[in-house]
């Protein structure tokens, strides 16, 4: 008899022709013992990603595992996300982008375990590695030894979302309010998801993250992330459930942009009005002091 699908990995890519490839391999080679499913999105690539694939799925013995769909346009990459979110059957959703790829064959394994062992919990992430081209690799995960990390919706600051390794339950994310936003980043997903239960971070590495020229994150300046970020937090305060969970974080991003010296006198302004604690005050003062220092040089 044929198994219902419990996990669909959500795939979106644009332009990945030289990446694709590893990209799907790493799904396809998952040891798992239970069935899964890939929906794969082409965003109109205007590269060869599209023969690239189909090509793939041809010749693999497992491709029959991929549901794949070529956009006849482009839909942009909050929209292509939404779209492969929206085909998904299984009781679990996996995400992963064209250029970036799994290490851990037993990656989906682990974090299905997790869930359906721990009902409190609607989310896991996991550590990874930035293949970084003229830098060689360096590891993302906490630095303390430890096995894992609980995450809470109340307490917030620090936690660590990871895209490429983010596993959730399927009905605790709304992805009618993913539509709201412009950019719908790991963030949003994973604080809607600490909304309706705990999250886990595996404090092991799963996988491996591209920095390349036309990465939609990787090929921004730091200030420029900072600001992909920052959008992300703001859509989900102008929500009342999330506004006192996600405060703290959008001072200390509103905050940091200030100590950049960015010129948008707006970022000083709304970081003041958030301020709560003496902590926050001062971690303020700093960063005008910074921005000043920054003005005079």
């Amino acid at each position: 008899m044929k198994r219902d699908i419990l996990v669909s990995v959500c795939m979106s890519t644009y332009n990945h022709e030289e990446y694709i490839e590893e990209a799907l391999n790493s799904v396809l080679e998952q040891e798992c013992d239970f069935e899964y499913e890939i929906i794969l999105s082409n965003d109109q690539s205007s590269d060869n990603t599209h023969a690239v694939i189909t090509k793939y799925i041809e010749n693999h013995p497992k491709g029959n595992k991929v549901r794949y769909y070529n956009q006849p346009k482009n839909l942009g990459i909050n929209d292509n996300l939404i779209f492969t979110l929206e085909q998904a059957k299984g009781k679990y959703i996996a995400l992963l982008e064209g250029d970036d790829y799994w290490t851990d064959s037993k990656k989906l394994q682990k974090q299905y375990v997790f869930l359906e062992n721990n009902s409190d919990y609607t989310i896991c992430t996991a550590a990874y590695a930035t293949d970084i081209p003229g830098e060689g690799y360096r590891i993302i995960k906490h630095e303390e030894e430890v096995d894992g990390v609980t995450y809470t919706f109340n307490k917030l600051v620090g936690i660590r979302s990871h895209y490429l390794n983010m596993f959730f339950v399927r009905k605790a994310l709304e992805i009618d309010r993913l539509k709201t936003f412009s950019y719908s980043g790991d963030n949003v997903i994973f604080i809607m998801c600490l909304a309706n239960g705990k999250g886990y971070f595996f404090n092991q590495v799963f996988g491996y993250r591209r920095e390349h020229p036309n990465g939609a994150w990787s090929s921004k300046s730091l200030i420029e992330r900072l600001k992909m970020s920052i959008e992300q937090f703001i859509g989900l305060y102008k929500f009342t459930e999330y506004k006192n969970a996600v405060r703290p974080i959008l001072f200390y991003y509103y905050a940091d942009l200030i100590g950049f010296g960015d010129k948008q006198k707006s970022y000083g302004y709304n970081a003041f009005k958030m301020i709560r604690t003496w902590k926050e005050f001062l971690y303020f003062i700093k960063k005008i002091g910074n921005s000043l220092y920054q003005s005079n040089k």
